[in-house]
């Protein structure tokens, strides 16, 4: 990509720029808002109430008071925060449409715009006074189209500075000691109610995520008995189990703010904030931590090894590798579901996980880290949305498999490339049916569609192999068994082409990966 003068962003960038971590940022806060201010306010009511007394009494409603005072002080403050970040959204949205529309009337009139503004005439012939004319008419677009582009570099930053001046103290706020039930956590994040991983301390970060799990127990177990309270235990043991493979970590939790929905969770093997390459693996329909993340969490581990041990095959030093299972949005609970075939619960988990992926991003300690992002099934429209988002600018590389679709046409469309867009489907997985359908649904093109060559017909989208066969690595040929049906990709990948080809993919190697045309 050609240096940008001036220090703007290039084109491309502009293109792709997103508000959707600003609009998150939002409702989040809102949340926060509004379930703590409930929450207090309802605790005093309580406590104020008649039905007791003495000093016990009287000091315990004072407490209570000073408490809800606080908390009505800093609910007040988080709101102002969530509207900053909406107002701010809705300038940084109009000065990208303000800088693309200078772009679009640029080409409107003839012109290419290349990555770093440079305009050029794309007419051939005229007169020499029509080609200086011309010469001139690109000379102005490009100042417009670069000035347009500063005030949106401008607006972003300055939108940040207001966000962060509007949340100021927040991050400090608490209790005095010796009001009882309160405290804080200090990596719990005001904003979203979940663990704030800006430390990138993987152990204080998985001590705090157990922590509020502990928390999550009790308050859960206190419910009436229902199926909430069921769901809810079930969940929470699943990230137990999960927790049992050695290694493990718990890297997100988030307390939901209906307590009918799931508990978001990630789990990592190894330590992500200092790993040479990390991956991040999105779950389809029924993939609910309560019903995905232990197993998700093994074929972690077991993804983990295969790349160690392809890294030592091809002479890689020691490599760190961390692998993580992301149960972090709400999917649709089956394939039959009413929710299955529309995108909204997609659109909203593609929130969560741009965010997520651009903390862990923010948070790394290692500058040269590489990001794979895999998602499976539903998951693969969850993955693409966000990466079309904004999210490819924290993915290095990713693999879509058993998709029925992603929102786009060609990995340009996901800001990715064929080199490290990459989509793997069974012979034998019956969402090719479905993914047939993706244009009717609005998720893009299938994406098993064939197209023309050169030189011979291709796959739009860089398709790897997933049928059994032999791969040569480091002077050995190791045999590799195949995937079959629509859940077998991620089975045991210490031998399985699906596991050989993600584990490639994981240490950066695409070049390792067993790629495949269609008349193979």
């Amino acid at each position: 990509m050609p240096a940008v003068p001036g220090g703007l962003p290039p084109l491309p960038e502009v293109r792709f720029w997103s508000v959707s971590p600003l609009l998150s940022l939002a409702a989040d806060v809102q949340a926060k808002a509004e379930r703590c201010q409930a929450c207090f306010s309802e605790a005093y009511t309580v406590l104020s109430a008649p039905g007791w007394k003495g000093a016990f009494r009287d000091t315990t409603v004072e407490r209570a008071a000073i408490a809800k005072t606080r908390v009505d002080g800093a609910a007040d403050q988080l709101r102002e925060t969530a509207n900053t970040a909406r107002r701010g959204a809705e300038r940084i949205r109009a000065a990208k449409k303000y800088a693309l529309e200078k772009v679009s009337e640029a080409e409107r009139e003839g012109f290419e715009v290349g990555e770093d503004y440079s305009v050029t005439d794309t007419h051939r012939g005229g007169t020499e006074q029509q080609r200086a004319a011309r010469a001139q008419q690109g000379a102005v677009l490009r100042a417009d189209i670069r000035h347009r582009v500063a005030l949106l570099v401008a607006a972003d930053r300055e939108v940040g500075e207001q966000v962060t001046a509007a949340s100021a103290g927040l991050a400090e706020f608490g209790f005095p000691e010796d009001i009882p039930g309160t405290g804080g956590n200090e990596h719990a994040d005001p904003a979203s109610g979940a663990t704030d991983m800006s430390s990138g301390d993987i152990t204080a970060i998985d001590k705090a995520n157990r922590g509020l799990l502990d928390q999550l127990e009790r308050e859960y177990r206190a419910l009436p008995d229902g199926q909430i309270k069921t769901d809810r235990l079930a969940d929470i043991a699943g990230i137990r189990s999960a927790l049992q493979v050695p290694d493990s970590h718990l890297l997100y939790l988030a307390r939901p703010d209906d307590p009918s929905q799931m508990i978001p969770a990630a789990v990592a093997i190894g330590d992500p904030f200092t790993a040479d390459h990390v991956s991040v693996t999105v779950p389809g329909v029924s993939g609910t931590t309560r019903e995905a993340l232990p197993t998700m969490t093994q074929e972690a581990r077991d993804l983990r090894r295969e790349a160690q041990d392809i890294a030592g095959k091809v002479g890689e030093k020691y490599p760190s590798v961390s692998t993580i299972a992301w149960t972090g949005y709400q999917p649709p609970p089956t394939l039959v579901s009413g929710d299955t075939p529309f995108a909204d619960l997609a659109h909203a988990g593609a929130l969560r996980l741009e965010s997520f992926l651009a903390n862990l991003n923010a948070a790394s300690h290692n500058p040269n880290h590489t990001t794979a992002l895999f998602g499976h099934s539903y998951g693969s429209l969850v993955s693409g949305i966000a990466l079309k988002d904004g999210a490819s600018s924290a993915v290095t590389n990713a693999v879509m498999y058993g998709s029925p679709g992603f929102e786009a046409t060609s990995p340009a469309k996901l800001g990715m490339t064929d080199h490290n867009f990459f989509v793997m489907t069974a012979p034998d997985d019956p969402i090719r049916l479905i993914a047939a359908t993706a244009p009717l649904h609005g998720w893009g093109a299938d994406p098993n569609d064939i197209i023309d060559g050169p030189p011979v017909p291709r796959y739009r989208f860089t398709h790897l192999q997933t049928e059994a066969g032999w791969v040569r690595l480091g002077g050995e040929d190791i045999y590799e068994s195949a995937s079959h049906g629509h859940g077998g990709y991620p089975h045991d990948p210490m031998h399985q082409m699906t596991g050989f080809n993600l584990a490639a993919v994981l240490l950066n190697r695409p070049d390792l990966t067993v790629q495949v045309q269609p008349h193979q």
